[in-house]
């Protein structure tokens, strides 16, 4: 098949997910195309055909943006994010792959642009990955965490409705979906594969670690960072030696009031910034744990992030995180907006080093076993291979081998 994966970010965990996914693709022996925006993080995975061809940007935002220099840059942007769509169309009237992969989409702009992009070029088969089924917010004015509005979900809604399949990361994830968008025709739930693009060597074992925290990822609000401010205060009470380190991109928070309150709690190390790859194994691994203490969320990369580097995780139940953190066996799982039960498993796990590593290791040990990409890349091709062979009216692709299928569509055209 060829293959075209549409990732307008080009950092951060969406774009490390397609870059990844596209890698174990062309292991399997696909074309593919990823098109992102420029400079890309990463270095294309073997047999991918990175295109940094999308004027979009990285997610650094500078923490003492003004609201006025916000306002500006959210104007400019989404000019920016109009022209990445065009690019978008061109190139699939220009190439015609088989399949276009879209993921993560946000904005009412979003479901209009889709449907512009693919009007006279529509491939055969069109996905999206709906990383977080709904939506959520990341602008500090916003009154709750996920985006609303009956033009916005009027937009997703007629543009998920035009697309052959929609996966997502856990059967919550699907539920809320579902629920949201009912009239997609197909909805697949999919892996999260590890982040073997941090492991640049066997992680050290989780207990050896001093007793530290850490917090990574962009600070958001619903990440919970107040919560865990809280919870960590009481921690603090109890472990005076603790130290929680807080390290990400600004997203939609208050850091100037965030740093106020971790410097009266104390043992907070804040490090507002984008986290550049080569430096993440490092600051992984000097935690003994690693802490998600989410409002909402359905499956975090940074729960795979820890268990690749051998790191226990605590976090709250909510959304498919049960199915990453398994509750004493990867991690721990506590209520969600429970600060002191929070507290309670961070603390239990800074004091009990051999848990510590006992855990991580379950958790390295079973993304090792189940959640490799190409495994998730044989999920997510085995769909579109179906979705391709049910278009040409032969049936279910286990009838045909896949070199079959190939020289079968070479021919057609």
């Amino acid at each position: 098949m060829r293959i075209a994966l549409v990732e307008f970010s080009p950092a951060g965990g969406l774009y490390q997910f397609a870059a990844q996914l596209a890698g174990g693709m062309a292991a399997l022996g696909h074309s593919v195309d990823l098109l992102t925006g420029p400079d890309p993080e990463l270095e294309p995975r073997p047999g991918v055909r990175q295109l940094p061809i999308l004027p979009t940007w990285h997610p650094a935002h500078r923490a003492d943006a003004s609201a006025a220099l916000r306002r500006v840059r959210r104007v400019y942007r989404a000019a920016r994010y109009v022209q990445a769509w065009w690019v978008v169309g061109r190139y699939l009237r220009r190439e015609r792959p088989d399949v276009v992969q879209f993921a993560e989409w946000r904005f009412a702009l979003d479901g209009a642009m889709f449907q512009l992009a693919l009007a006279g070029a529509r491939p055969e088969v069109v996905a999206d990955v709906a990383h977080s089924p709904l939506p959520l917010s990341e602008s500090r004015d916003a009154e709750g965490l996920l985006k609303s509005g009956p033009l916005l979900h009027r937009s997703l809604r007629s543009a998920y409705s035009r697309t052959d399949v929609v996966f997502v990361l856990g059967e919550r994830s699907r539920a809320e979906f579902q629920e949201a968008f009912g009239a997609v025709t197909r909805i697949e739930v999919v892996p999260h594969g590890d982040e073997g693009v941090y492991a640049t060597a066997d992680p050290t074992d989780a207990g050896t670690s001093p007793e530290t925290v850490l917090f990574f990822g962009g600070l958001s609000r619903y990440k919970g960072l107040d919560l865990l401010l809280d919870a960590f205060a009481q921690l603090r009470e109890r472990r005076p030696a603790a130290r929680l380190v807080v390290a990400g991109p600004v997203v939609d928070v208050d850091v100037d009031r965030l740093r106020e309150r971790a410097d009266a709690i104390g043992g907070v190390d804040l490090r507002p910034g984008y986290v550049p790859v080569e430096e993440v194994a490092d600051l992984v691994t000097a935690a003994r744990l690693v802490v998600t203490p989410y409002l909402r969320a359905n499956v975090s990369g940074v729960a795979h992030l820890a268990h690749t580097l051998a790191r226990p995780v605590v976090a709250t139940d909510v959304g498919d995180l049960r199915e990453v953190v398994r509750d004493g066996e990867t991690g721990i799982l506590v209520p969600a907006a429970d600060a002191s039960r929070l507290a309670e498993a961070m603390e239990r796990l800074l004091t009990h080093p051999r848990l510590a590593t006992r855990l991580g290791a379950e958790g390295r040990a079973r993304l090792r076993e189940g959640s490799s990409w190409r495994q998730v890349a044989e999920r997510v091709t085995g769909v579109y291979q179906d979705l391709l062979a049910r278009s040409d009216g032969v049936g279910a692709p286990a009838a045909e081998p896949l070199d079959g299928l190939h020289r079968r569509r070479r021919h057609a055209t």
